[in-house]
């Protein structure tokens, strides 16, 4: 009879020879992936250290890339050597090689996406604005689309694709030089002006369709440039506009002129808010060149009905006015005088001083705005937002100008009440549902307890973040993707920028 044992066993060890030059082959593929994926995973071909974040999972897969090059040269040598002394030839080794590196490469990417976690990538952009003398100076984010005014019109873009919904021309030879803070009733307020001229054209603007609903003529001041911010403002039913001396209101939706409110003599109108039927005014009077005093005026935004006036507690001329909040009420005042007011100051309902934050404290500086004169003049995005009676803003450390961190302000004592620091430069905050925040920092993008300050790590931008401007207003999506809108979109920075996952 004749014995089969050892053809068994010379063909068991053959396959557990082939087996093992196929798992060789794996470490092989392993080491072909990781090193693939970890170094196209920086952003810029760089990261780390001087350069942006590296992605989460870059340092592992690089080092994992690394470990199984140098395991897979003696596991194959030897493996091979082994398969070849029972089942003699070149040609099997190759392919059971080839087969192994194959099915590594599935796997490994599966590893890197498990140790990388989210990044987010360029999804589109919009195309460079022409000619390269349009600047942007402002937005209106809609539900589903956002509208960017500029110093030649206004355009709408589909925040799904980016496609243009529609566009409006200024008046010929006029500039966007002011607009409302916000779209209400689906009508935005928006002011021309022609170069070294009045700020004096108002239009109200039907945002869905682009069409132009009104035209009024206001006397202007040209004391404030072609482009400021604040001249305009829209509430429930009532359009309102400074103009020289008067604060005048309209018809939101068609126009016609309500009221008109004179000021005393020697007093000029700086800055408008208007929310939930009230209207805010801050008014500067002057005795002839002399500076006399600083006021907020309150107005009933339906009648212009005057309701009170509340001594703002400055003793020179302003040097910037801003409103941080509607609701409730944040003023940012900063005089001329060095020695005067430069702070945030909170008003309660009925306009009574509640707190102030101080700009510049021993702890740390608000930077509330990028360098107004590369971002949105006419509507700045803060990188501060009042979210229930919580200031929060861009801080940073004394001496420095780029801010790395971010802070929470009480509104009613001005007490600092958290400070967290971030990855990197703070480039942008956003309101999200659920009463947080998004904050962009070191191209990461956060989400932020303005209660705790507790910073949750969130998704790198790998992809685009290059193309984001230090003044850039960021609109989150609704499916885990962010919409970039730049201010200047002449280049290199486009109009609109979507990253998504």
């Amino acid at each position: 009879m004749k014995d089969n044992r050892p053809a068994r066993r010379t063909a068991g060890a053959v396959w557990r020879g082939a087996l093992l030059v196929v798992a060789s082959g794996m470490v092989i593929g392993f080491a072909v992936a990781f090193h693939w994926l970890g170094w196209t995973s920086m952003p810029g071909n760089s990261c780390g250290g001087r350069y942006g974040a590296c992605p989460d999972g870059t340092t592992p897969t690089i080092l994992l890339a690394f470990l199984c090059t140098f395991a897979a040269l003696p596991l194959v040598s030897w493996r091979v050597e082994r398969l070849t002394r029972i089942r003699p030839g070149k040609a099997l080794p190759a392919v059971l090689l080839v087969t192994g590196t194959v099915l590594a490469l599935w796997p490994g990417w599966q590893a890197y996406v498990w140790m990388r976690e989210p990044v987010l990538d360029r999804a589109w952009d919009t195309p460079l604005d022409r000619p390269n003398t349009v600047r942007g100076v402002g937005n209106w984010t809609l539900d589903g689309a956002v509208v960017r005014v500029h110093t030649t019109g206004l355009t709408s873009y589909d925040l799904a694709d980016g496609r243009r919904r529609w566009s409006m021309d200024a008046p010929a030879r006029g500039s966007a030089c002011a607009m409302s803070d916000t779209v209400v009733d689906g009508t935005g307020v928006i002011a021309f002006g022609r170069a070294g001229q009045a700020c004096d054209t108002v239009w109200g603007v039907d945002t869905a369709s682009g069409r132009k609903l009104w035209e009024q003529k206001i006397s202007g001041d040209a004391e404030f440039g072609p482009v400021t911010d604040g001249r305009v403002a829209a509430d429930t039913g009532t359009a309102v506009a400074l103009e020289d001396t008067a604060v005048r209101g309209f018809a939101l939706r068609t126009g016609v002129p309500r009221w008109s409110l004179a000021l005393d003599k020697g007093c000029t109108p700086v800055l408008v808010s208007a929310a939930a039927g009230r209207t805010r005014v801050v008014v500067q009077c002057m005795t002839g060149s002399a500076f006399s005093s600083l006021n907020l005026v309150s107005l009933d935004t339906a009648t212009g009905t005057h309701v009170r006036r509340t001594a703002l507690p400055a003793e020179s001329r302003w040097v910037t006015i801003m409103a941080v909040s509607a609701r409730p009420f944040a003023l940012w005042v900063k005089e001329k005088d060095d020695r005067g007011i430069n702070a945030v100051l909170a008003f309660d309902d009925q306009d009574r001083p509640r707190g102030s934050v101080a700009v510049s404290g021993h702890e740390e500086d608000l930077r509330m705005p990028p360098d107004i004169m590369r971002g949105f003049a006419a509507r700045p995005a803060l990188r501060a937002v009042v979210v229930g009676d919580v200031l929060v803003t861009a801080v940073a450390k004394p001496g420095d100008t780029v801010p790395d961190g971010v802070s929470g302000y009480a509104l009613g004592s001005g007490r600092r009440l958290w400070h967290t620091g971030a990855s990197g430069a703070v480039t942008a905050l956003a309101p999200l549902p659920g009463n947080r925040l998004a904050v962009l920092a070191g191209g990461r993008i956060g989400s932020l307890d303005p209660r705790t300050g507790h910073l949750t790590e969130g998704p790198l931008i790998r992809e685009g973040i290059d193309e984001v401007a230090e003044a850039a207003q960021l609109v989150p999506g609704r499916n885990a993707d962010w919409l970039l809108v730049n201010p200047d979109g002449t280049g290199p920075t486009p109009p609109l920028l979507k990253v998504a996952p």
